[in-house]
């Protein structure tokens, strides 16, 4: 039967922000964690007469003035074994009753693990909410809040304890910023002009008037500023006073004489309008009448997409928009409205530095993140059936080739445009014709094949008379080192040794020998270099004549930086673990076919044991950060955390199940692989779903936003890896 969660809620095609936001949420858990659980929803309606075709995740409705309906959900999901988790969508105005205590009903009679998520925490309540919110929250297992400053009242004012309330934060669409703005523009008959955007439910607290009235100041000097608000009218205020508030928006406008700058779109918008919307705005205008607004899903998209944001102050603006992320007018003032829209048309520059520092900080916001941090809630609360974290990603290799030219992979990248400037290295075209043979051994893929060609020429460039190899090339695509580093050796050995035991075509075979040849004649010291080039001598074994001198030079030379630095407690090669540790346990591995002594396998596995034990953390990969290593009888630095490190022990684990058929490599290898899934300590996404490429690094404050050549690839060679 499996595992259920159950969201009670409102739910499309109610019209409903908060229907919108349990849709998001109940969407991206089930496509991220599929292999876990299946979602249902128990939607709210406001009315008897009400009549709606719903999605077939909707099992129950609760009409919100019947308290008998409540009583029967709650017996009905009682009875249901496989629900693990139920979770409660939050807002005064869903539920019957006197501020919707109606939902006392339901809560008093369900036996299920209970997670409430607050979308409204009022600062200063009166005493009949006060005593509804505590009753609320002590029939829940856990609340969920969405600000920092939502979690502070709710301690201070509501006396909740701090270790009952989790912070996570609106989710937003992971939006896909490389499309073209003006195309969009052109698409909407807005070629040409300055967009100014507001969207969602109309209502007077939108206070759109004060904007409205800040236009004739705006185009007095940018007579092709448009201010489009985006929207129909909150069904609930259309019940009570109809359109009136529309109305008297375009009296204004008319009186103004700015119907050419000022337009409206009554319309309840699809997710996909809204990302068009607003990747066409130039600045998004957020006023609003409550400055105690705890949560507004439409700042969210608007920081979410990478926007100029010029608000009203209320608590969740304070908050999201604080550290020059947004603009903040105080008062609603008409004046300060016009001056900072004009502040922001005059200055691209300006403009840019808050669409940045708005798109980096709600990455943590986007849905997958989102999800991943309430699923984690609810695992804490309940057990769920599979071993697996999430499911697996579709393959995209989009950013891998966005990233490569005609003369190789680029190494940088500033988000996720390339830095031509940044040059090429042989580590990064090593790895990505890795990732070619992989993929075209999957795939067979002219255009993978195409890319296998590119990274292989580079080598060859790259490759001295001497036989060793330049690593680094510059923007004219000259190399400019008198030679590269042993690393970079190694990681070129290695995967030429795969191009051997790859479906290419023979060609390519033939060249990767021709490089081999010449590169087999030097010696190698560094231990990750020396395992590097022994997994491709390993890979060229029988392929090609391979100096099995050499091979076994390198195996004893492991082993004996083993038994040396080897004592109770630290089963390892070095005295410190850095980068790329796994590699070491890895060569061991593959190359115990060519080990005369019989005890590379035994080191192998041992080192590894000793990864698994100083690398995991409750059941996650928590790789050692580059922000201070890990010394022999030292701490391990948590931070900076690399894609590589991940992609290096899935690999690793996968090599150790093939030589040992210990089921427990083959688990460890899903769950390093579900580090960049977010199964990790920050519960963060590392893989950009959207883009197909990579995060550069799960950092103390998040993930470092760029996507370069080295962690987007080292994610793909695990993901072609894992099954």
């Amino acid at each position: 039967m499996g595992s259920e969660i159950v969201f009670v809620a409102t739910f499309p095609p109610r019209e409903c922000g908060i229907a919108t936001f349990t849709k998001d949420l109940s969407d991206s858990i089930q496509r991220k964690f599929s292999n876990k659980t299946r979602i249902k929803v128990v939607a709210m309606e406001e009315a008897q007469s009400s009549f709606r075709i719903y999605p077939k995740k909707i099992f129950l409705k609760i009409n919100e003035g019947n308290t008998e309906h409540y009583v029967k959900a709650a017996k009905k999901i009682n009875s249901m074994k496989s629900v693990k988790v139920v979770n409660i969508q939050h807002e005064f105005g869903i539920f019957g009753g006197e501020l919707g205590e109606h939902l006392l009903n339901f809560m008093e009679l369900l036996d299920k693990k209970t997670v409430l998520s607050f979308h409204s925490v009022l600062e200063d309540p009166d005493e009949k909410r006060l005593e509804l919110v505590k009753k609320l929250v002590g029939l829940s297992d856990k609340v969920v809040v969405m600000t920092g400053k939502a979690k502070e009242i709710l301690c201070d004012v509501y006396s909740i304890p701090a270790g009952k309330i989790e912070i996570i934060p609106h989710g937003v669409p992971d939006i896909d910023l490389s499309s073209g703005k003006e195309r969009l523009k052109k698409k909407f008959g807005l070629a040409g002009k300055k967009v100014l955007l507001t969207f969602g439910m109309l209502s007077r607290g939108k206070a759109l008037e004060h904007v409205i009235e800040a236009i004739p100041e705006v185009i007095e000097k940018y007579p092709d500023a448009l201010y489009l608000i985006v929207g129909e009218t909150h069904p609930r205020i259309r019940e009570h006073e109809g359109e009136s508030y529309r109305m008297e928006l375009k009296a204004i406008v008319n009186d103004l004489g700015i119907g050419e700058n000022v337009k409206f779109m009554d319309k309840y918008l699809t997710l996909h309008e809204i990302v068009e919307l607003l990747k066409v705005a130039d600045i998004y205008l957020a006023p609003s009448l409550d400055p105690m607004q705890i949560c507004s899903g439409t700042v969210s998209y608007a920081v979410g997409a990478g926007k100029a944001i010029i608000s009203s102050m209320n608590r969740y603006n304070e908050e999201v928009l604080s550290d020059k992320r947004g603009i903040i007018v105080k008062n609603n003032s008409s004046k300060e409205f016009a001056k900072n829209i004009l502040l922001l048309l005059d200055d691209a520059n300006l403009r840019r530095g808050f669409e940045k520092r708005a798109f980096e900080y709600s990455r943590k916001m986007t849905w997958p993140n989102v999800s991943t941090k309430y699923f984690s809630v609810f695992e804490n609360l309940a057990a769920f059936e599979s071993d697996y974290f999430s499911r697996l990603p579709r393959i995209s290799f989009r950013h891998l080739l966005n990233l490569t030219d005609d003369f190789g992979i680029i190494q940088f990248a500033d988000f996720i445009y390339p830095v031509k400037d940044s040059g090429y290295t042989l580590d990064d075209n090593a790895r990505a014709l890795s990732v070619a043979v992989l993929a075209y051994d999957r795939f067979h893929s002219k255009r993978l094949l195409n890319a296998a060609d590119t990274y292989l020429s580079f080598i060859e460039k790259s490759q001295m008379d001497t036989g060793f190899f330049h690593n680094i090339a510059d923007a004219n695509k000259l190399f400019v080192d008198d030679a590269g580093s042993e690393d970079s050796f190694g990681r070129a050995v290695k995967s030429l040794g795969q191009v051997l035991k790859s479906t290419l075509p023979e060609a390519y075979k033939l060249r990767a020998k021709n490089i081999l040849e010449m590169a087999f004649e030097n010696e190698i010291v560094s231990p990750r270099a020396q395992a590097d080039t022994l997994i491709g001598l390993s890979l060229a074994s029988g392929l090609m004549n391979v100096p099995v001198n050499m091979a076994n030079s390198l195996i004893d030379s492991l082993i004996s930086k083993f038994e040396a630095n080897k004592e109770d407690g630290w089963n390892w090669f070095e005295g410190y673990l850095t980068y790329g540790n796994s590699i070491l346990p890895e060569a061991l591995f593959e190359a115990e076919a060519l080990d005369k002594s019989r005890k590379a396998g035994e080191v192998a596995k041992t080192s590894l044991d000793f990864l698994t034990k100083t690398h995991f953390v409750d059941d996650k990969l928590v790789p050692v950060g580059q922000e201070g290593w890990f010394h022999k009888n030292g701490s391990k630095s948590l931070y900076d955390q690399q894609p590589i490190e991940a992609a290096g022990m899935t690999s690793a684990y996968l090599k150790a199940f093939n030589s040992t058929k210990d089921l427990s490599y083959l688990k460890n290898a899903r769950k390093s692989f579900e580090w960049f899934l977010g199964r990790n300590v920050a519960n963060y996404v590392v893989y950009d779903e959207s883009t197909g490429g990579c995060f550069d690094g799960l950092t103390k404050d998040g993930v470092n936003l760029n996507q370069g050549a080295e962690s987007t690839i080292c994610y793909l060679n695990a993901r072609l890896s894992i099954h």
